[in-house]
């Protein structure tokens, strides 16, 4: 396996011939994993909020609002797509993030005439949401690939300096 940085100080764990493109084009840079010979892409976002307080002060934004943002944009899905979307259950005790909260949604859409599968998570903690969307022809590609998610982390700068790294 092979640990991919994401920005934010987020990593994710992906075979190691794996390809990853980034592109910055639309003002919110996102990273691109494939597999050679595949129709699996997963496509990561990363976004960090603050929150407006008294006196201009800004703070990290709670959970609970980037949970509401990210149902937001899954609302949008549907809508654009005219698309129902059911929520997808992840194994929190799964990952090794702490103080997180996930919230995962399944669907599928036609583009080009082919069914397209996809599985759109948000992981959040305060004053972060990482999306992550696998899409592919495949239902079990992409059910599959839910694995890789798992593997997300956050780089704790403070303790990764306090253990030497």
């Amino acid at each position: 396996m092979k640990i991919f940085n994401i920005d934010n100080d987020w990593t994710i764990k992906l075979p190691k011939n794996w390809k990853e493109e980034r592109d910055d084009a639309d003002g919110y840079g996102y990273h691109l994993y494939y597999p050679p010979d595949s129709d699996l892409t997963i496509i990561i976002t990363t976004f960090h909020f603050f929150k407006n307080i008294e006196n201009g002060w800004k703070v990290l934004s709670p959970v609970d609002d980037l949970s509401q943002i990210f149902n937001e944009s899954i609302k949008k899905i549907e809508l654009r797509n005219n698309i129902k979307v059911e929520e997808k259950k992840l194994n929190l005790n799964e990952f090794k993030i702490e103080d997180l909260k996930v919230e995962c949604f399944k669907y599928k859409y036609y583009e080009n005439n082919e069914k397209v599968y996809s599985i759109s998570c948000g992981i959040m903690i305060t004053g972060y949401l990482l999306v992550i969307n696998l899409y592919s022809a495949s239902k079990d590609e992409v059910e599959n690939a839910i694995k890789y998610i798992y593997s997300i982390e956050k780089i704790n700068w403070i303790l990764f300096l306090k253990t030497g790294g």
